[in-house]
């Protein structure tokens, strides 16, 4: 599943455009995480790609089908699984219906068999919470539950925009054990958005940097293996 932006410009307004010309590719089975300070355009770039930012120019292709400024749900149909910052769920249903929900027209058979592959994912299913009201969760379980949620469709591409964002560093061990798991048994491609450098380097197969709008540079990630490296990446001069 291959995923290919082209000379994007995208924002809120006209006259201020967040992201300048940016070109990208995540090729089939490759994980490619997106890092930078915030106010980098890092979330505006993963809206782009769902449409959800109000200006975009530029062309976006997945699997050589131009998706540019498609419905957002046309997009998901194509396969694109979106986590979105925070994890966006239901608090005031249990667990299953948030789950029913997202399983959308899928039938029972199917939705069955999609929940017991979900449920080897992820710890929260190991403590019989599937009748508890989503707002009583952890941080760490809601996070979970959102993503289990974009997985009910079964996408064959994963965007990522701050899964760990305001975990505990046993809530972050926990989900990236569960995104380990769906890397290796479903999703191969994915473009993942995070603040957690450490994380981001170690589950991706390329690094690139974004800097007010841009890409600054990019690397791949078996070569940022030490702490100076990883400083020389971010610090270091711009070619």
């Amino acid at each position: 599943m291959k995923l290919t932006l082209q000379n994007i410009s995208s924002g809120y307004t006209k006259e201020n455009m967040i992201l300048k010309g940016i070109n990208l590719s995540v090729a089939d089975n490759e994980v490619v995480a997106i890092v930078g300070q915030n106010g980098s355009g890092k979330s505006t770039l993963a809206k782009s790609i769902l449409n959800l930012v109000p200006f975009i120019k530029g062309e976006i292709k997945f699997n050589e089908e131009n998706i540019t400024n498609k419905d957002t749900a046309v997009i998901s149909k194509k396969g694109i699984g979106f986590f979105m910052q925070g994890g966006r769920i239901f608090p005031n249903l249990t667990v299953e219906e948030n789950l029913l929900f997202a399983s959308g027209d899928l039938k029972k058979k199917d939705y069955l068999e999609r929940l017991e592959t979900i449920k080897t994912y992820f710890e929260l299913f190991k403590n019989g919470r599937m009748n508890l009201q989503a707002t009583y969760l952890s941080g760490g379980e809601q996070h979970q539950l959102a993503l289990a949620m974009v997985l009910m469709q079964k996408p064959m591409f994963l965007i990522l925009d701050e899964p760990s964002a305001g975990l505990s560093p046993a809530n972050v061990k926990s989900l990236y054990n569960a995104l380990y798991k769906i890397k290796d048994n479903e999703v191969k491609s994915i473009l993942i958005i995070e603040q957690n450098v450490n994380a981001a380097i170690e589950f991706s197969d390329r690094v690139v940097l974004l800097q007010e709008g841009k890409i600054a540079k990019q690397e791949l990630s078996k070569n940022l293996n030490s702490p100076e490296k990883i400083d020389e990446f971010f610090f270091g001069e711009i070619n």
